[in-house]
């Protein structure tokens, strides 16, 4: 039978939980834990599923590696709590069931939390704190000390009981776009270039021009009708801005 790990160690309830709406900029000089690392790599998605802004940040010190996911969720504590105890399951075998450990009621990381070993060296901890997930492979042994120095800085940011990612204009003068089906319409350049911009659309795509990948543009589908554009961007921290554009598809001309 397979270990069901949110049953032992999810939350007693559905009470509402707070949302956090001050930024995070992880830096591994902020932690005594971390200090000593230095990243090598990051990488940042939006995920669609869980509709959650995730960075994953790969450390090193010496010949100790650390990886670091943070996703912070749109959809609020819940969808946190899901995404890290899929995150669990997702391993080709699974965690030691006597050796899994509760970090929340054990040790007071996080609203939810678990960790546990792999082999003498190495292992896992994750946790939610608000409505971000928090997943640490790395050293077994310390594992616990940073994921509770990030999980106190995390606790330190503004919450609020709801909230929404920031509205802003990503695509000036782009609010409400019209195009014939299967045609192509310039969004232009982003309002702020350097940032890493995500798009959800319907009835179409969109795409960075090929002639100057400075600029985005949208690539209608077949189908009239009112279809929207949500555009997020994402700069050194997890909170995005936000913009929906509103494309109305008419037939296509001949047609």
């Amino acid at each position: 039978m397979a270990l069901d790990l949110r049953t032992r160690f999810g939350p007693a309830g559905d009470e509402p939980r707070p949302w956090m709406t001050g930024d995070f900029v992880f830096s591994p000089n902020d932690f005594p834990s971390l200090r000593e690392f230095r990243i090598e790599h990051e990488e940042v998605d939006l995920l669609e599923s869980a509709l959650a802004v995730e960075r994953r940040v790969f450390l090193s010190h010496g010949s100790d590696t650390l990886r670091i996911e943070f996703a912070l969720c749109l959809q609020g504590f819940g969808a946190a709590v899901s995404l890290l105890f899929q995150r669990a399951a997702a391993f080709q075998r699974e965690p030691p069931e006597q050796a899994v450990v509760d970090l929340a009621r054990t040790h007071g990381v996080g609203d939810v939390g678990i960790a546990w070993p792999w082999g003498e060296r190495h292992g896992e901890a994750a946790f939610v704190r608000h409505n971000v997930m928090v997943f640490l492979h790395g050293r077994h042994d310390t594992l616990l000390q940073q994921a509770r120095e990030l999980d106190a800085a995390l606790s330190r940011q503004t919450t609020a009981s709801s909230h929404s990612p920031l509205a802003e204009a990503l695509f000036a003068g782009a609010e409400s776009l019209a195009v014939a089906a299967g045609g192509r319409i310039d969004l232009g350049v982003p309002s702020l270039r350097g940032a890493k911009h995500f798009f959800m659309a319907t009835g179409g795509s969109v795409n960075i021009d090929p002639s100057d990948t400075t600029r985005y543009y949208y690539r209608a589908g077949l189908k009239p009708g009112v279809h929207v554009i949500e555009a997020y961007r994402v700069g050194r921290g997890l909170h995005p801005a936000h913009q929906t554009i509103r494309v109305t598809i008419s037939e296509a001309s001949g047609s």
